[in-house]
């Protein structure tokens, strides 16, 4: 019996580096998914929460692949280890966790399964209410935030049979700045382009996606405010950054002076269906009242 493949996972597990894991599964495997497979966490030194997401997502697509995904040296006294384990991620793939006294930290909503028609209530006690506590502001200020995230969950439902997306979300108060976020393990945003527009490049697909009007749905009832919206909100309205990883390309928007910016990156390795990593900038957030408020008004 042949001995599982080992994959070490980086040093530092953000950016670029989420896409090269996929295809060292592939090749050390002789080009093929193998049946079982471990992760070595021994050199992990860092993770951001789009690591976080991205390595669950892909574990779900292994196991979806038949492939048993098992863990090798999760040292306990491990700074990113200890901040998975917080964070749910052990829980979600292992049924327990690796420390009993493990919890979500104050700046973190642990990661999550969900499916779209969950995501809704989870977006109404969960997630805007802990956001509104840590930022001190009313629910109401979150609400185009609330949509973006919503829309999101909604494509997700467009573009995988399974209807199920992992979410995480960290606040880090000293930079201003909340991260979420967002995967999936589906046919990912080009191939859902190309199936429309065979001849796009996966980077020119996930650029497609994002334009104001485009839907890969076939029905106008179908279609939500789309990818279009939350770059809107997120880049344009607060001025913070929304990077797609989908495929062979990563694609970054940055708000500029002629509006939205794009950085597109080709062939940087392979990530299973699709993962939206979100920079939200919380000293631009609009203060609003809260209906309460204003019916007293």
């Amino acid at each position: 019996m042949c001995a599982a493949p080992v994959i070490k996972l980086p040093r530092r597990f953000q950016g670029a580096r989420l896409s090269d894991l996929a295809p060292q599964v592939e090749a050390a495997a002789g080009g093929r998914i193998p049946d079982h497979l471990s992760i070595d966490f021994a050199g992990l030194e860092f993770i951001r929460p789009c690591g976080v997401v991205f390595l669950s997502n892909l574990i779900h697509w292994l196991a979806a692949n038949q492939c048993k995904v098992t863990f090798v040296e999760c040292s306990r006294t491990s700074d990113p280890v200890s901040y998975l384990d917080d964070s749910l991620f052990f829980e979600e793939h292992l049924g327990r966790k690796l420390n009993e006294a493990a919890s979500p930290r104050r700046t973190t909503r642990p990661l999550v399964q969900i499916a779209q028609p969950e995501s809704h209530a989870w977006l109404d006690t969960d997630l805007v209410p802990w956001l509104a506590a840590r930022l001190e502001i009313t629910r109401a200020s979150l609400g185009t935030l609330r949509a973006c995230i919503s829309e999101l969950f909604n494509n997700i439902k467009d573009h995988t049979k399974l209807e199920i997306g992992s979410i995480f979300v960290q606040h880090f108060p000293n930079m201003d700045r909340i991260e979420i976020a967002v995967s999936d393990f589906g046919q990912g945003i080009p191939s859902s382009v190309r199936a429309k527009l065979p001849h796009l490049t996966d980077g020119q697909a996930i650029m497609k996606a994002v334009e104001e009007g485009f839907t890969t749905q076939s029905l106008p009832t179908n279609r939500g405010a789309g990818l279009d919206y939350l770059l809107r909100v997120v880049v344009l309205g607060n001025g913070g950054t929304v990077t797609i990883y989908s495929q062979k390309a990563i694609v970054r928007f940055e708000r500029s002076a002629a509006g939205i910016a794009a950085f597109e990156f080709e062939g940087v390795g392979f990530c299973p269906g699709t993962t939206i990593e979100i920079h939200l900038r919380t000293d631009t957030i609009e203060a609003l009242p809260s209906e309460e408020e204003e019916l007293e008004w």
